[in-house]
């Protein structure tokens, strides 16, 4: 009922206010700092529904060579989002591949309804990786990593839904590219929920993860 609700041509428009406090010394792959960003969104037009959310990213310097080179970074993230009951289907909270949760398909860790993968109103992302460089100019990284969290259809968290997925990758700077690095990474769910789609590999170039 849900997706034939949302057939058809709708306007929505938006506003949003955003507050963020950085303290990273590089966009891309920083080697230390944080980031905070509190956002609250309000939708409007055939459909009215409030969205907020609050992520927070660490990074933590473990090594490096005298001259600067060869970091060791670890890295933390933790990302909320909520939105409001009315949001179309179109607009709910999806989590699947990079910068979401590692180890499933485009959108294939949300809940499904009637087999139609609908979505939900809370999402609740979280990741812990190690980078280490591979080559002697730090172009090759390599990095170990562990996704988990969930994507709820309402405001509340059930462990059955929580989704864990370790896994392993590749960092590759390309200078024609510009900064932003490939990312190839290998992730291995070990806790998924019923109706799930598994991906093993995934690739992206320009890094949204923060």
């Amino acid at each position: 009922p849900e997706l034939n609700a949302a057939l058809g041509k709708s306007d929505i428009f938006s506003g949003k206010v955003t507050l963020t406090h950085d303290t990273r010394d590089f966009p891309f792959m920083p080697p230390e700092g944080h980031m905070i960003e509190a956002s609250y969104e309000q939708a409007f037009g055939s459909y009215d529904f409030p969205r907020a959310g609050l992520d927070y990213y660490q990074y933590f310097l473990l090594n490096e060579r005298p001259d600067g080179s060869g970091r060791h970074t670890l890295a933390f993230s933790s990302r909320l989002g909520v939105t409001g009951s009315q949001t179309p289907i179109f607009e709910n909270y999806f989590a699947g591949v990079f910068s979401t949760i590692r180890g499933y398909s485009f959108r294939g860790a949300s809940p499904i309804e009637q087999g139609v993968r609908v979505g939900g109103q809370l999402s609740w992302l979280n990741s812990i990786e190690y980078f280490f460089p591979l080559t002697a100019d730090d172009m090759v990284k390599g990095t170990v990593f562990c996704d988990f969290g969930t994507v709820e259809r309402d405001i509340a968290i059930r462990g059955e839904n929580f989704r864990v997925a370790p896994g392993f990758g590749l960092r590759i700077n390309v200078p024609a590219l510009g900064p932003a690095p490939l990312a190839l990474d290998f992730a291995f769910p070990i806790h998924s929920a019923d109706g799930d789609s598994e991906q093993m590999f995934s690739f992206f170039f320009g890094l949204s993860r923060q």
